[in-house]
């Protein structure tokens, strides 16, 4: 059976998709959490991420999840620059997930370029004093893959304990195949080798619908980590399904001065959406657009129900946040069923 790895950030519109999933989806999952600032609150003025791990905790309790660090500058504060030191062995690291998370986790084992083979090994050496399986997560940019691939062995004894992860990030249509091929290179050379997971992770979520193609009021993009998976798991055998939950994984560098209400419709293999400014009918428009929409499918989750309701007009969310929940909470709970088939 395929396992769905979704790679969600701690960030507040994330996590609420991930809460409003049904229990039967979130209990397929062995979601890929990607630690970020907690919300900054008078009680909570550096926004620790100790307070992000509780509120994961809260969502996910017992069920095991892989934990890592958010690359992106904007959701990190001051605690990463001690998070993201190798020396001993990324000590802060380390020492962070022995005491604030549960032993079910999965922590992440961080790479350095050129692979260190020192610092890896003290990580895992760390790491062992409470957890018993471990996440290896590679950019597919990654220049010594191989070296890390000969270590791995000799590094976890059992690589059966070992998520790995093989990270594409952002892969648009005009990629799609470059992305391919340097996948196929990589699971080429682990082929042979037992993993307790292996996964390719990427996201064609852009961060502009309208600047990526859309048009202004409607549009349609097709789902490049879906088309990865769907060919290179035809060609390597027990290869598991990871993306980004319908968000695009690149920080934002730019001022948002006006942004215009958008719903996405979220597909197996591609996502539409309708969007139109508050004085042409805002979300409740969108929604009703939406669901006329002949590519429209219906889904029985928390995501379809908010459009539902807001096309009978009440009021459900008015936030762009809301309605990235939205979209994390539609597009997994489409994921599930597909992977699920």
């Amino acid at each position: 059976m395929t396992r769905y790895l979704p790679i969600v950030r701690s960030r507040a519109a994330e996590l609420r998709g991930l809460k409003e999933l049904s229990q039967d989806a979130r209990l397929k999952l062995l979601p890929i959490i990607e630690l970020t600032k907690s919300r900054r609150t008078s009680k909570n003025p550096a926004g620790n991420v100790a307070k992000s791990v509780e509120a994961v905790l809260e969502i996910l309790g017992e069920q095991p999840f892989i934990v890592d660090l958010t690359s992106l500058e904007s959701q990190q504060n001051t605690e990463f620059d001690n998070f993201l030191d190798d020396q001993n062995g990324f000590s802060y690291w380390t020492d962070f997930a022995v005491e604030n998370l549960p032993a079910h986790c999965v922590p992440v084992v961080h790479l350095l370029e050129p692979f260190d083979a020192v610092s890896f090994r003290r990580q895992i050496a760390s790491l062992r004093e409470k957890f018993t399986k471990f996440a290896v997560r590679v950019p597919t940019n990654y220049s010594d893959f191989d070296e890390l691939v000969g270590n791995l062995p000799n590094m976890f004894g059992r690589t059966e304990d070992v998520v790995l992860i093989l990270d594409a990030a952002y892969v648009s249509l005009k990629g799609l195949s470059g992305a391919n091929a340097r996948l196929a290179e990589m699971l080429g050379t682990i082929d042979g080798i037992d993993f307790f997971a292996k996964s390719i992770a990427a996201s064609s979520f852009p961060i502009s619908v309208v600047s990526a193609g859309g048009g202004d009021e409607e549009g349609e993009f097709n789902l490049t980590e879906v088309e990865l998976w769907s060919d290179l798991s035809k060609r390597f055998s027990g290869l598991d399904y990871s993306d980004y939950a319908g968000i695009h994984p690149m920080d934002f560098s730019g001022t948002v001065t006006n942004w215009v209400p958008r719903i996405d419709v979220m597909l197996d293999r591609s996502f539409f959406y309708h969007r139109y400014r508050r004085t042409e009918g805002g979300y409740v428009k969108c929604a009703q657009r939406a669901i006329k929409d002949p590519r429209f499918v219906p889904l029985g989750c928390w995501a379809v129900d908010n459009i539902r309701k807001t096309a009978d007009g009440e009021a459900i969310g008015r936030s762009p946040s809301f309605w990235i929940s939205n979209r994390v909470n539609f597009h997994i709970s489409r994921q599930v069923v597909r992977v699920s088939r």
